[in-house]
């Protein structure tokens, strides 16, 4: 591998670790990590899980107690879902994600010119796109 390519790598990475989407991004997850209602409503969601594995795992499996389980389960996930730093950290992380689909998308025009976008990348042989 080039050691040119690697080091503009760590360039890219470098202006990625600097940009605000990732600044936001792990700042809201260090701050989400601290959050006790949060972090008590994670570890009460592994814990349900945890039991429905337990049970999927038995010979003869109680399947009542499993739906039960199951709703309980989906309980958690709502009150997840309805705490204000968790709908933070998505936003943060949607962020981010939109950010870097930008840049892979940068990267992949410029190694596959046209390919995927409907774009006309100038090399027609193969082609038989513009009629």
């Amino acid at each position: 591998m080039s050691q040119q390519v690697i080091e503009k790598a760590k360039e890219l990475a470098g202006v990625i670790a600097q940009s605000p989407e990732y600044i936001t991004m792990r700042a809201t997850e260090d701050a989400a990590g601290q959050e006790e209602a949060l972090q008590a409503l994670f570890k009460q969601y592994d814990g349900i899980h945890r039991d429905i594995e337990e049970i999927t795992l038995q010979k003869e499996p109680d399947f009542d107690k499993m739906d039960a389980l199951a709703r309980e389960l989906e309980t958690v996930q709502q009150q997840i879902k309805a705490q204000p730093m968790y709908q933070a950290l998505q936003s943060a992380r949607k962020s981010f994600s939109a950010m870097m689909a930008q840049v892979n998308g940068e990267l992949s025009s410029v190694l596959n010119p046209g390919g995927g976008n409907g774009g006309c990348g100038g090399n027609c042989a193969g082609c038989s796109g513009c009629g």
